[in-house]
Parts: C-alpha cells; sequence; structure tokens
C-alpha cells in the first residue's frame, strides 16, 4: 500500500512500470510456458494492459489511485507507441482487440534492430532522474 503523505512526483516511476508492464504480463508466461499464450496475449493490448492498470491503481490509497492510474497509463500508451514501430512477420499491435484483429503496427524496425538502442535509453532516463533530482535539491536548499 503506498500512503497519500508520499510526495505524487514520486509516483513518476509507475510511468517507467507503465512502459513495460505489457511486456511483463505477458513475455515471462507463453516463454515459459508456450501453452500460456492465449490467456497472456490480451494483457498485451489497450484493453487488458487498462485493465491491469486499474487493478494496480487499486493497491493504492484512494487519494492516489487516479495519479497511479494516470501515471501506469501513459507508460502504457508509449509502450504501444513504441511497439507500433516494430515489423511483425505475423502481427502484434491489435490495439483494438477483441473487437478487431486489425495490425495496426507502422513496421519500421525489426525488434533486434532496437537492442541496440537500450543503453541509450536507460542513459537518458538515469540523466533525466538526476537532473529532476538536482532541480528538486536546489529548490529545497533554495
Amino acid at each position: 500500500m503506498v500512503h497519500k503523505d508520499r510526495p505524487v512526483h514520486a509516483l513518476r516511476l509507475l510511468f517507467y512500470l507503465g512502459t513495460i508492464l505489457p511486456d511483463i504480463l505477458t513475455r515471462p508466461w507463453y516463454i515459459l510456458i508456450p501453452a500460456t499464450h492465449d490467456w497472456s496475449f490480451p494483457f498485451h493490448t489497450p484493453a487488458g494492459a487498462l485493465l491491469a492498470c486499474g487493478i494496480l491503481a487499486l493497491l493504492f490509497e484512494p487519494g492516489l489511485q487516479k495519479a497511479a492510474f494516470t501515471r501506469l497509463s501513459l507508460g502504457m500508451v508509449l509502450h504501444f507507441i513504441l511497439d507500433g514501430f516494430q515489423k511483425q512477420i505475423i502481427g502484434n499491435n491489435f490495439w483494438l482487440y477483441p473487437f478487431s484483429w486489425k495490425d495496426f503496427g507502422y513496421g519500421v524496425l525489426w525488434a533486434g534492430e532496437l537492442m541496440r538502442y537500450i543503453p541509450m535509453w536507460i542513459a537518458l532516463v538515469v540523466l533525466m532522474e538526476l537532473i529532476i533530482a538536482f532541480c528538486r535539491r536546489k529548490q529545497l536548499s533554495g
């Protein structure tokens, strides 16, 4: 349980969690147990991921639930936007599931091509967190 006396800006970590949430909810299951693909797949769609965001937001105190849901959801939206750039053999961007099986991917890069950018993304997030911490410390002292 997260308490309300904790600053709301600390919830930005939920944005980061939201960016990987659809993969956390699906990949480990159907990689380790391939027979689970059919039941884990819906969590890698906006509808399923929004449901998971809502359930996770309920773990917070009522005053923080809306902020938690918003941050998780925004991270999830970024995840699906970035997933859209991946080329797929059979499709993976079923954004209107369960209403449509249309693949909304842009098909720019293969997933393996994105691996070389992971260190850059991590460095940018760390740099951003350092800047936020520096600005907050400067604001508190001044």
